[in-house]
């Protein structure tokens, strides 16, 4: 700690064009791990690496089908990484091939995640003309808030979305100091936080739009304010048609069953349940307290924009808390609160905007490097306390009540997760989540909302597999029973609007099978060669939309580095 006191304390280091200290420090963040060799599996991790098993999967045999699941999500054909952050699953799929076993691969996404945050905020606060130290300072305290811990702690993640947010807001300043609309910028950054975590995107909208109000009323040319805001637009929808044209043929044709809905959202604020995104790091609350104390006192000091950003930051916070009748507006099925889920994602840009007001209204330089050391000191024990879980024989697995364990051994289970083959962990721990299955109304379920989609998922696909053979044959998913005594045979895959089902590659009408609530195909066995079928889904009008979104992407990439070659030059 004495060492990182002296980097901290180093003038040369914080006059440097480029904060590099903040690798080091991702280096220390991750370092708990590689001491203890431990995993964290959170509440979403078994979700999550089933994404990016499917992905390497498909990268590494050459069979990229990009909306059913044929590796991953128990060879289900279920459709996940088509609607959630798709070209980023195809990425960490990369980092899964790469990684000797899932153990590397979370010390490698962490400490990725982490640096991605620092650099972030770093540039969001030089944005807001806070200075180098200062900025430096704030991307280290960004690192240790909880908005980006939740990804190593529990693999929440909004923290992709939280580490690229400050990027997006650093567009703020602009807009706010030249009444224009930085074109080019705001088309790229919001796409790629579209492409990364929708939800952090829509937050990111949501105070945009104030913002760009307020440029606008005080914009000397209106007429080329909305030209190139409407040119930005047309940027960001070109980057982000895969996105789009995946939700409207697949939510237009079917029901899809959302991610659960948390009837107990009041709890999960932060002045209840939810406290620890207060006070990770521990100075967080003390920032924000004297923060907020002093901008209400000196209000006629502060410029125009510092005013919006804090009023922006109140209305978050107030979001971000119980005072807000999230139980009600849920009981009311109110949608953006069935959307939100957890209130506590409102707490992200109060802690990038109090970061920011914190270093641009004070000087406390000594007490803001004390507050790092702390901070980082907290998030290293915050990790070893985390990781210690995984020594236990009963929490070792922190992925709630909905996980299904194959294997009674923990050794083994644990050992699963450190084996060259990948699938093997996600064969012994399972988890029923049904986000995106499609719901099939019929006589004893007419209403989505009182479905119990967990229990189906494991019933229907988790417990049945094992009476089943699953191969792929190119883009087709080959399900073959190996229990020949049913007259009716219920495959253990889900069938979407859009989903080819064939057997011998023959088609089957849809007269000659029935399908569950939540899409697994009954068929009676006269129709079914050799007790086989097949599944595959292809979209020729959302093939050309995925390349036209890379071409897009390619193009930017090229103009990005030729911006960049010769700004250096």
């Amino acid at each position: 700690m004495l060492f990182l006191r002296g980097i901290l304390m180093n003038k040369f280091i914080f006059n440097q064009k480029y904060p590099f200290i903040l690798l080091f420090v991702s280096f220390i963040f991750i370092m708990p791990q590689i001491i203890t060799k431990s995993m964290v599996i959170g509440s979403d991790a078994i979700f999550h690496f089933n994404r990016f098993f499917e992905t390497s999967e498909q990268i590494k045999n050459g069979n990229l089908q990009y909306f059913i699941s044929i590796y991953g999500f128990q060879q289900s054909g279920r459709i996940v990484n088509a609607l959630y952050s798709p070209f980023v699953a195809y990425l960490n799929g990369v980092l899964v091939l790469i990684a000797d076993n899932w153990f590397t691969y979370q010390i490698i996404t962490n400490f990725i995640l982490y640096n991605i945050a620092g650099f972030s905020m770093y540039h969001f606060l030089r944005s807001g003309h806070v200075d180098h130290r200062k900025s430096l300072l704030g991307s280290l305290l960004y690192m240790c808030t909880f908005s980006i811990l939740y990804w190593s702690t529990r693999q929440g993640f909004s923290s992709w979305g939280a580490a690229v947010m400050p990027m997006c807001f650093s567009l703020i300043f602009y807009v706010l100091e030249e009444k224009k609309v930085p074109t080019f910028k705001l088309g790229i950054y919001v796409a790629l936080l579209v492409q990364i975590h929708m939800l952090s995107a829509f937050i990111t909208v949501l105070i945009f739009i104030p913002v760009f109000f307020f440029a606008f009323y005080k914009s000397t040319s209106k007429k080329n304010f909305l030209t190139d805001l409407i040119s930005a637009i047309i940027l960001f929808t070109l980057l982000t048609f895969n996105i789009w044209t995946a939700y409207i043929t697949i939510a237009s044709n079917n029901i899809l069953i959302q991610p659960f809905v948390n009837k107990t959202m009041s709890l999960n604020t932060i002045d209840k349940n939810s406290y620890y995104w207060l006070i990770n790091p521990c100075s967080l609350l003390i920032i924000l307290i004297f923060t907020i104390i002093f901008f209400i006192k000196k209000w006629k000091h502060h410029s125009t924009e510092s005013k919006m950003i804090f009023i922006i930051m109140m209305i978050f916070m107030l979001l971000s808390t119980s005072i807000i009748p999230w139980d009600t507006l849920i009981e009311k099925r109110f949608f953006i609160a069935e959307l939100i889920q957890f209130p506590f994602r409102f707490f992200t840009p109060v802690t990038i905007f109090i970061l920011y007001l914190f270093f641009k209204i004070s000087d406390f330089k000594k007490i803001a490097k004390i507050f790092v050391l702390l901070g980082i000191l907290q998030v290293v024990i915050l990790m070893f306390v985390t990781l210690s879980a995984w020594s236990s024989n009963d929490d070792f697995i922190l992925s709630g009540p909905k996980t299904v364990f194959k294997e009674e051994n923990v050794k083994k289970i644990k050992k699963a997760f450190f084996s060259k083959n990948k699938g093997e962990a996600l064969e012994v721990v399972m988890k029923s989540t049904p986000d995106y299955l499609p719901f099939y109304e019929n006589e004893n379920f007419k209403n989505i909302h009182e479905l119990n989609a967990y229990e189906l998922y494991k019933n229907n696909i988790i417990n049945k597999n094992q009476y089943f053979k699953k191969s792929i044959v190119k883009s087709k998913l080959v399900v073959k029973e190996i229990n020949f005594s049913e007259e009716f045979i219920e495959f253990p895959v889900i069938i979407y609007a859009g989903t080819r089902l064939t057997t011998m590659g023959t088609e089957l009408a849809s007269d000659q099978y029935s399908l569950s609530v939540i899409g697994t195909p009954i068929i009676n066995r006269e129709y079914v060669n050799n007790n086989q079928i097949e599944i595959e889904y292809n979209n020729k009008f959302n093939d050309l939309s995925i390349y036209l979104t890379l071409i897009m992407w390619g193009i930017v990439i090229i103009i990005g580095i030729y911006v960049k070659l010769n700004y250096f030059v």
